[in-house]
């Protein structure tokens, strides 16, 4: 039936094989990394080991070890074919997403761009705790929160040759796209959106100025006026990013030159940023480029990672295992034990 495609199990987007898209429009597609667990010994770093379990959709550490001694790893790779890649400083090829012969390391495969992003998130939290305990109420604080959240996804997916991890999200609203092969076309202005480049985005703040409107409410002149003094509380939130993280590359110079302009209403602005439909490309809340808009897309599926958010629990029905289920595959849907009562 052809290939399979693998998918970045931060942001649900493909891997391009490398040369596919050079200078175009996907290429950061094209720029992987993988992501795996090590610990300390006396011997130097070694990698974790896991294991199938007979009969069950999970895997187990093998290394018995505390949480203190490992650590995420992260190293740059380049996409083979179905589920292949190539580890640059070893030249070794590994699958991702799944253990060999019952046991081995286990490497999650990542776009380079969303490592970016998930550090640019970690670097916008108030507290960032190196721990791999999470609470299943708290937004990540620490790459290595991350992974706990993504391996417990990847235990809720199975056993054998996996090509993407679930979502609780559908990526939000890309996972229709999770087929044989990457086909924009059956979505184009979802795929044209997936394939914008969430980090370097050209004339990013000129491009969100352009939504600004004037603010009608009082003349600027009137220096008493609490309307005026709101608006600039609010010109001080933008600038700061303390409400918008997720645009950490705003040109303060161009802003404050707005801002001298005339009567502003960057209450609205902040306000309309802040909604998180601005992702979808289809919104028609804020004219917006489409690296911008993935990139929200991105930081969203990331800012609403928590432990245990597939919640359901998958086994051979002939063993027992099986959980009567309610929704669509890809909808992370919940068993009808905690769902609540009609």
């Amino acid at each position: 039936m052809g290939r399979n495609q693998a998918y970045c199990c931060i942001c649900g987007g493909p891997f391009l094989e490398p040369g596919t898209r050079e200078d175009e429009p996907g290429d950061w597609l094209c720029y992987p990394a993988l992501w795996t667990t090590v610990h300390d010994t006396k011997d130097g770093v070694e990698l974790d080991t896991y294991k199938c379990q007979l009969g069950m959709y999970t895997y187990d550490l093998v290394n018995l070890i505390g949480d203190s001694q490992r650590r995420v790893l992260e190293q740059e790779a380049t996409y083979q074919q179905h589920n292949v890649f190539l580890i640059s400083e070893s030249g070794k090829k590994v699958p991702a997403f799944h253990v060999v012969d019952n046991e081995s390391a286990i490497y999650l495969a990542v776009h380079s761009q969303c490592s970016q992003l998930v550090q640019r998130f970690i670097s916008s939290r108030r507290e960032a705790h190196d721990v791999f305990q999470t609470s299943d109420k708290d937004e990540i604080c620490s790459v290595k929160q991350l992974w706990q959240v993504v391996f417990t996804r990847l235990s809720a997916s199975g056993r054998g040759v996996a090509s993407n991890i679930e979502h609780p999200t559908r990526y939000c609203g890309i996972a229709s796209l999770h087929l044989t092969e990457w086909e924009p076309d059956n979505n184009p202005l979802v795929g044209e959106c997936v394939e914008a480049d969430p980090i370097e985005v050209p004339n990013l703040t000129e491009c969100i100025l352009d939504n600004l409107e004037a603010d009608a409410s009082r003349p600027r002149s009137e220096e008493t006026s609490n309307d005026v003094k709101d608006q600039d509380w609010w010109f001080n939130k933008f600038i700061t990013k303390k409400e918008l993280p997720w645009m950490w590359d705003l040109d303060e110079d161009v802003v404050s030159e707005k801002q001298h302009t005339g009567d502003w209403n960057w209450e609205l602005l902040v306000k309309k940023l802040s909604l998180t439909d601005i992702s979808r490309p289809e919104d028609e809340t804020l004219r917006l480029p489409l690296g911008l808009r993935n990139r929200r897309r991105i930081w969203k599926c990331i800012e609403d990672a928590r432990l245990g958010d597939i919640q359901r629990q998958i086994g051979p029905p002939l063993l027992g295992f099986d959980v009567p289920m309610e929704g669509n595959l890809w909808d992370g849907y919940t068993p009808k034990s905690q769902q609540p009562a009609a």
